[in-house]
């Protein structure tokens, strides 16, 4: 099945600097409300632009469509002209997209005296996107040894009440405890001050989050978990900088992420110890690296209810390299010569959450921005569409690395429907 769009279909304004002798107003019409795809869709796209000025004016739009990871498979370039005080509606051109997947759109509109750059990704079919899981033949074994490792230290739990306004919905406290290689881990707990047996949420940050209280509800605990390296929980080694997530890239056993991954679980433990926790009722909620760990998390421990992982990190990393580049990547080469891709790809499948999805015996919520250019689209559906379990997705179209307001709105209702929390 081919697909056919109209070359306008994703442009985005990275640029909205016009020279005022120029006075050309563009706008972008489409039928569409999240920028996602499906077969037989018939797409209408295109450009209106109003001359403010009151000379004619000359200009070219060079169109260029490109695969997410920067392939390019088409080019064409467009001479127009706008007369004074003129409304002009330019129609986009045709083009037949070859097969499923996550394409960038981008424009280059030229006057005589300005040049401005267009870019916007859209999504065709992005539950057929698929890539072969590449875990190792001890995969199994060397996360079985990890929980066990894990279960070697004794939490030793600490709970520490913290004063709080009267008017607030929950009775607050300060809960520590022990985790992976006896690091010391912190988080929020917030409990309904009516006694009773609740369901509960456990929030997991994003890279270099620090989760605090947040109050929401009082019919439902939360815990407001930071893992090593995140809020006031112990630092894993040396400062907290932004290269903290390639430490360990030339060992499995080394790798940072081994931490987090069993800090969540360590959470986990910690709130199935509570007579007010129901225990078929735990959900666990997260973005960006907190969207990978809540992945992780469900198909390393049964005792997950629900994952909502939204932006998530962490998926399909062949992928991930390709469309992104980082210079902590770069540096930790230049510290390792002897390191290659091949080596580093072989570590983090150790980490991939496409290599855990199938594991997941939970539902799946997953939340995208169509933009985003920190986590792409592409690579989080690799790890969604292993999920087996019940499962839903939404895309936000004009978002990059980050989601609404309207959307935690959206997820804290399913979540006391999920809960049958009104009934």
């Amino acid at each position: 099945m081919r697909h056919y769009l109209c070359f306008l279909l994703s442009i985005m304004i990275l640029s909205t600097s016009w020279s005022q002798n120029d006075s050309l107003n563009v706008n972008i019409e489409i039928n569409d409300e999240d920028g996602i795809f499906q077969d037989q869709n018939t797409i209408q796209v295109f450009l209106t632009m109003k001359n403010d000025s009151y000379q004619k004016i000359d200009f070219t739009t060079q169109w260029t469509i490109l695969t997410d990871d920067w392939k390019p498979l088409k080019t064409v370039t467009l001479t127009h002209s706008i007369k004074q005080t003129q409304q002009l509606r330019i129609d986009c051109p045709l083009f037949q997209f070859p097969t499923y997947g996550f394409y960038r759109i981008q424009a280059v509109v030229t006057t005589p005296s300005n040049q401005t750059s267009f870019e916007r990704v859209i999504g065709l079919n992005p539950e057929e996107i698929n890539a072969p899981v590449d875990k190792k033949e001890d995969f199994d074994a060397y996360w079985k040894n990890a929980l066990d490792e894990l279960s070697n230290v004794k939490p030793q739990y600490k709970i520490i009440p913290i004063p709080r306004d009267d008017n607030t919905k929950t009775n607050l406290f300060k809960v520590e405890m022990k985790s992976y290689l006896g690091k010391t881990v912190r988080g929020w707990l917030e409990v309904p001050k009516k006694e009773g047996v609740y369901p509960t949420l456990l929030r997991v940050p994003g890279y270099q989050e620090n989760m605090e209280p947040i109050d929401v509800a009082d019919d439902l605990i939360v815990f407001s978990f930071n893992t090593r390296d995140h809020g006031e929980s112990d630092d894993s080694e040396g400062a907290r900088n932004w290269d903290m997530w390639v430490r360990g890239f030339e060992s499995k056993d080394n790798y940072y992420y081994k931490g987090l991954f069993l800090d969540c679980i360590r959470a986990i433990d910690f709130l199935t110890t509570r007579p007010d926790v129901d225990p078929s009722r735990i959900a666990i909620w997260g973005g960006s690296q907190g969207g990978g760990l809540s992945l992780s998390t469900a198909a390393l421990d049964n005792r997950i209810a629900l994952c909502i992982a939204d932006i998530p990190y962490m998926c399909e990393y062949p992928k991930y390299f390709a469309i992104t580049y980082w210079q902590e990547v770069s540096t930790w080469f230049k510290s390792h010569p002897a390191a290659t891709w091949k080596t580093i790809l072989h570590t983090l499948s150790y980490f991939d959450t496409k290599n855990f999805a199938n594991k997941i015996k939970c539902p799946v919520w997953m939340g995208i921005g169509l933009q985003d250019d920190i986590c792409p689209p592409a690579t989080s559906f690799v790890a969604y569409n292993k999920v087996t379990t019940e499962k839903n997705y939404v895309v936000y179209k004009n978002s990059q690395h980050w989601q609404p307001e309207e959307h935690y709105q959206m997820r804290f209702k399913q979540l006391r429907q999920f809960f049958k929390m009104d009934n």
